[in-house]
């Protein structure tokens, strides 16, 4: 008994969905998942922190985020990513995960015959740190 053969324009498709899966569904043999991407935007440890201390801070060949703000031990600074300049930055201190992440606000220095510098401070000066620290131990002594 002879098999019926399906009409051209059914071999056509079944082929062309044979072919199909094999190249979409196919993967080579110990290929890794890829990596998604982080969304533009996504808050992102930068490790690449400049302070007023650092030889290069108003330097503009120097690549790295500024801070004027003192950034302690422990604390880290995190800036969204993807973006040129950077919109936004805030420190979180990774020794106590009650504390909350203090936004940082920036001010752009300008810089003669280079783009301006994007230097980042505190929203608010903490009250503990630096002069004011001094200031209020003798008002306020423990």
């Amino acid at each position: 008994m002879a098999l019926p053969i399906p009409s051209g324009r059914r071999t056509g498709v079944v082929l062309a969905l044979a072919a199909a899966t094999v190249l979409i569904g196919s993967a080579p043999a110990g290929a890794e998942p890829a990596n998604p991407s982080t969304p533009r935007g996504y808050p992102q440890a930068v490790d690449d922190v400049l302070g007023p201390q650092d030889p290069g801070f108003w330097n503009p060949d120097v690549p790295g985020t500024r801070v004027l703000t003192p950034v302690e031990p422990g604390v880290r600074v995190y800036c969204a990513n993807r973006f040129e300049p950077t919109p936004g930055c805030s420190t979180l201190d990774m020794r106590d995960f009650s504390s909350p992440q203090r936004p940082l606000v920036f001010v752009d220095v300008p810089v003669i015959g280079w783009p301006p510098l994007r230097v980042w401070t505190d929203v608010l000066p903490r009250l503990d740190e630096g002069s004011l620290g001094q200031l209020m131990e003798r008002f306020f002594a423990r």
